[in-house]
């Protein structure tokens, strides 16, 4: 029942989050985008199955949040390799207080998501170090929303939210330039990689988890 309410405020959503991401008006969206129907669709399905990964609880919200702002940073990102400050601040400052009073009703973690976002954080902050401008601070700093969100439910959903970002970056990146779609010269967004990845953790981080660690114990 959830899931067919939030299905058309999902197509909203979707709107919202392409005419932010280019910056026009919503009046203005068919004739500026011809992806439009492709978001407005992927958007409300995303709202659909977020209260089937996270259940109806008080965090939900939070959760459709999150998915708001990470859908319109992954189109920013994509269109400019940018991860804009006007989009990213705001967003993680309304996503954290909304999930943390959401837990404080429902009785569940408060320390572990900010520890989270501080550890995604200074993971993604050495790894620009030591990229030397192959990796974006905008990346960075989008490592602590989604390293909140990501630790929110187990550590364990946040290990796996690391890894499938960067096993999908790796091996799609490494697709586009075997094909010759890009060349090792061309900068690669790897903010959707981050994301896809917290959205694969978010739904089946415990499975794989429990998965690995009963293949190899």
């Amino acid at each position: 029942m959830a899931s067919l309410i939030l299905f058309p405020i999902g197509l909203f959503a979707g709107v919202l989050a392409e005419a932010v991401a280019i910056d026009v008006p919503p009046s203005q969206l068919r004739k500026e985008s011809r992806r439009l129907p492709v978001v407005v669709v992927a958007t409300g399905l995303l709202f659909a199955a977020t209260p089937v990964v996270v259940d109806v609880t008080w965090v939900l919200p939070a959760y459709l949040w999150f998915v708001a702002v990470t859908v319109t940073l992954t189109l920013t990102d994509i269109d400019s390799q940018l991860i804009p400050n006007r989009i990213l601040f705001p967003g993680t400052v309304v996503g954290v207080v909304v999930l943390l009073a959401g837990s404080l009703v429902d009785g569940g973690a408060l320390l572990r998501p900010l520890l989270g976002g501080a550890a995604y954080f200074a993971l993604l902050f050495v790894l620009a170090l030591i990229a030397r401008g192959g990796f974006g601070y905008g990346d960075v700093k989008l490592g602590f929303l989604l390293g909140v969100f990501a630790a929110y439910p187990a550590w364990e959903v946040l290990t796996v939210a690391v890894l499938a970002a960067f096993l999908l970056g790796g091996l799609i990146s490494l697709v586009l330039i075997v094909s010759r779609l890009r060349s090792r010269k061309d900068a690669i967004p790897f903010g959707p990689y981050l994301v896809v990845g917290a959205y694969v953790a978010l739904a089946w981080g415990s499975t794989i988890a429990d998965w690995y660690l009963n293949g190899t114990g």
